[in-house]
């Protein structure tokens, strides 16, 4: 009897061994092509990210400049100066001052920047790494292996900035108790116009609200570049409240005081009209500045309100209801805080200035309370410090970079 065999066959997976390195080394390339697309594609993404913030940063440096000088070549000269601050791919970033960074107009409304506009309150600058760009191309890490040009990787950014223009109303208390500043109030408002109009941004338009215990328009929003001296002309005027009513003209100086183009100083009176003043009411103030900017402003502006103002929220009724001359003082100043909420609400900031010459905690406390948005608050007891201040928030109005 013959004997089984008893050999063993080679099994399947013995017999295909070598096929498995047959596929991998087939499919190689490939995979190694797939991950270098992968490599270098990350590496053209963070020399874009890289161009970007350098042309974002460039912009904004070249608007705070115009901002300040209303220089076009020195805010150029910034631009540039900024870009070659940076480096990218390892060298120096450069741009052609007079193709990569353009000063134009930015239209708001339609998001567009127009190199030709009669205006100018933007700027446009490009970092770019290619051929035909001052920084020349750059290389990939590993696509030349598979045959694609380095030169084909580029990194174009454009940062457009522009200026939103200005809405402003400022809120000048004029009641009796700034008769003896009334002067200084006065030179402020102007150099605050004078500062505005010096700066000659386009669309920038401005306004007046005077307030006792009641407000006025006392001018309207107007454009500032075309209607400077008729603004000028007219806050050239301003004075404290007219008392040239019973009683005050019976007794005379310093009670009688004739301005007719100013708002009677017992405008809003609580009680007896025709005998007291009507106080002090910020609230009054904010809110026909807010109505102003509300009605008649522009969507895409900057709204400002500044508050100047010597004193409290204050009712005036004598000595005849003590109780209620309180309860109406402190709904004065809830009014206000109110009013000051209303404004932040609607996109407005408020800038909040304290003449304080004979000191009072709660004023200083409600004047600061009444900040809002990127609003600041100062305070002084020095009625020649107002136009210093005043000219120092017309340099504050923010930024934006809008592309």
């Amino acid at each position: 009897m013959t004997e089984p065999d008893r050999t063993r066959r080679p099994s399947r997976r013995h017999r295909r061994r070598g096929n498995y390195a047959i596929l991998v080394g087939l499919s190689s390339t490939g995979i190694l092509g797939m991950g270098a697309v992968a490599v270098d594609s990350a590496y053209v993404h963070l020399v874009e990210a890289r161009a970007q913030a350098i042309s974002d940063a460039a912009a904004h440096a070249a608007l705070v400049n115009l901002k300040l000088t209303a220089d076009v070549e020195e805010s150029r000269e910034i631009a540039q100066a900024f870009v070659n601050a940076h480096t990218l791919v390892g060298a120096m970033a450069d741009v052609d001052p007079e193709q990569d960074i353009v000063f134009g107009g930015w239209d708001f409304e339609t998001q567009d920047f127009d190199p030709a506009a009669s205006y100018v309150n933007s700027v446009q600058v490009t970092v770019q790494k290619n051929d035909e760009s001052v920084n020349g191309s750059f290389s990939t890490l590993m696509m030349g292996m598979y045959g694609t040009s380095h030169s084909s990787a580029q990194a174009t950014s454009p940062a457009t900035g522009a200026m939103r223009f200005r809405e402003i109303v400022i809120v000048q208390d004029v009641t009796g108790s700034f008769m003896d500043e009334i002067d200084e109030a006065r030179d402020a408002d102007l150099a605050f116009l004078d500062a505005i109009y010096a700066a000659d941004f386009p669309n920038d338009r401005i306004g007046m609200v005077t307030f006792v215990g009641d407000s006025e328009e006392y001018t309207p929003l107007s454009y500032v570049k075309d209607d400077y001296s008729s603004i000028y002309a007219d806050w050239s005027q301003i004075d404290w409240c007219d008392r040239s009513y019973y009683p005050w003209y019976y007794y005379g100086p310093p009670y009688y005081h004739y301005a007719p183009n100013m708002m009677g100083c017992n405008q809003g009176s609580d009680y007896w009209r025709w005998y007291y003043d009507s106080g002090t009411s910020q609230a009054a103030g904010l809110d026909e500045g807010i109505d102003m900017l509300l009605a008649s402003g522009d969507d895409y502006s900057t709204k400002v309100i500044i508050l100047v103002s010597d004193g409290q929220p204050q009712c005036v009724y004598g000595y005849s209801d003590r109780a209620a001359e309180e309860a109406c003082t402190l709904q004065r100043e809830q009014d206000a805080y109110d009013a000051a909420d209303f404004a932040e609400e609607n996109g407005i900031s408020i800038y909040s200035i304290s003449f304080n010459d004979n000191y009072n905690a709660t004023q200083s406390a409600v004047m600061e309370a009444l900040v809002r948005g990127y609003g600041k608050f100062y305070e002084t007891p020095d009625p020649s410090d107002l136009p210093v201040i005043l000219e120092e928030i017309a340099e504050q109005i923010p930024l934006a970079l809008v592309q």
